[in-house]
């Protein structure tokens, strides 16, 4: 995702997917309309238009913000234009490694007893929110006679979500989960389960004290939980807060284990909300993604072995592209529509955002250059960058040739005229 930086000026023009209807002028637009103006003020409407431009015109790119109320792009002359790409919508995904048990054969835990074991969670934030020393959260605890990894596993899951002063800076960031192998029976019926919430709700289940439950799914990366309670025939409690979403669960999705005899955590980046609202005077905030570092060792920095299991990365972050929170903090970023001013460092809180939520987003970058007059009559550029967000999948974003629509009409000016590889968004 590109965003508003100290290399360029950037504008981001949004779109709602579809224009309203065919105009002449642009008193006309609509909020969520994009259009191409030619140099002389002409709308281009067409690809046969745009690809009949000349290579030096200097075109704008407009985007509807209210009925009669546009946002215009720096002017983008032709021969200015150093680059021109399309991409479409990629969905974000959070990191989750796992600590021993894996799915594979004697990748489980292991613990000793008398042994002083840590899990160390380490956030590598760029922006130290908590200070300049390391984002790091510990977790020891000494395994006592007779007590099995799974008994250590627990003791540390539940240290792990335990309050300092009424708060837990780790759980909204590091989701913690327990996780082991066994033979997987499901239940007979379905099951419904809240987030954060110890109680299991499923008509004439089976479940004893003791009994180690896979919930969410069957494979060996599914999180477990062990019954603390039964408190009737249709309820029982677990012995941790569930950690995955609300959800009315198939029976085939959770289920009794036996036989179990390796155990792990499980890790996931809990992705960090942006507090931008839809409305104006919206607050300044960024949407973030966490990437982390995780081992569970001996205490004793002493041990001739201190690591004591198995790391494993499950899934690489991927910040994603077009992802509807992102867009809006392109758009807060870039909100210098009154002059060519990025915000990344003056913020202006009277232009309300023109994200729609829940919309995932395929994006136009176009960057350029404005050629100003210098001494002597020399000329400079200044760098700029133009950024489109088209709904993915719309008819803004049909990049079919002849079509009419934004994206070919781009094509047509950008592909035909200058050279670029037609954007496929």
């Amino acid at each position: 995702m590109s965003s508003s930086n100290y290399n360029n000026v950037n504008r981001v023009l949004i779109g709602d997917g579809i224009n309203s209807g065919v105009i002449t002028h642009i008193s006309g637009i609509q909020k969520g309309d994009l259009y191409m103006i030619a140099e002389n003020g002409t709308l281009i409407t067409t690809t046969a238009a745009a690809a009949a431009l000349p290579r030096h015109e200097r075109i704008t790119l407009a985007a509807g913000i209210d009925a009669g109320v546009a946002i215009l792009s720096s002017p983008i002359q032709g021969n200015t234009v150093s680059k021109f790409r399309g991409t479409t919508y990629v969905a974000p995904q959070e990191m989750v490694a796992i600590l021993g048990f894996n799915g594979t054969a004697t990748t489980g835990i292991t613990v000793t007893a008398d042994t002083e074991y840590r899990l160390r969670v380490h956030i590598k934030d760029a922006q130290r929110p908590n200070g300049q020393r390391l984002t790091l959260s510990d977790v020891n605890y000494t395994a006592g006679t007779g007590e099995t990894a799974a008994v250590v596993v627990a003791k540390i899951a539940c240290l792990y979500y335990q309050k300092d002063y009424g708060v837990n800076y780790m759980s909204d960031k590091v989701k913690l989960e327990r996780v082991s192998n066994g033979t997987f029976a499901a239940f007979t019926n379905p099951a419904n389960v809240i987030a954060q919430s110890k109680i299991v709700t499923s008509t004439a289940h089976t479940a004893v004290v003791g009994d180690i439950v896979r919930i969410g799914g069957i494979t060996a990366q599914t999180p477990v939980y062990v019954v603390s309670k039964v408190i009737d025939a249709n309820n029982f409690e677990l012995d941790a807060p569930y950690q995955g979403a609300t959800a009315t669960l198939l029976a085939a999705n959770i289920g009794e284990l036996s036989a179990v005899t390796e155990w792990g955590f499980k890790l996931t980046g809990v992705s960090q909300n942006s507090k931008l609202s839809r409305a104006a005077n919206e607050p300044v905030d960024e949407y973030e993604w966490i990437s982390f570092d995780a081992a569970f060792t001996d205490a004793d920095d002493l041990a001739s072995s201190q690591y004591k299991a198995l790391y494993t990365l499950v899934t690489a972050l991927n910040p994603g592209q077009g992802f509807w929170k992102q867009v809006a903090d392109a758009e807060e970023a870039a909100k210098g529509y009154l002059g060519d001013t990025s915000k990344r460092r003056f913020h202006d809180y009277r232009i309300n955002s023109n994200v729609v939520v829940g919309t995932t987003y395929s994006s136009v970058i176009i960057t350029h250059a404005d050629i100003h007059r210098g001494d002597f009559q020399d000329t400079y550029n200044a760098p700029l960058m133009t950024e489109i967000y088209i709904p993915s999948g719309s008819a803004q974003a049909d990049e079919t040739a002849g079509n009419n629509q934004i994206a070919a009409i781009l094509n047509g000016y950008f592909s035909t005229v200058l050279g670029f590889p037609a954007i496929v968004v």
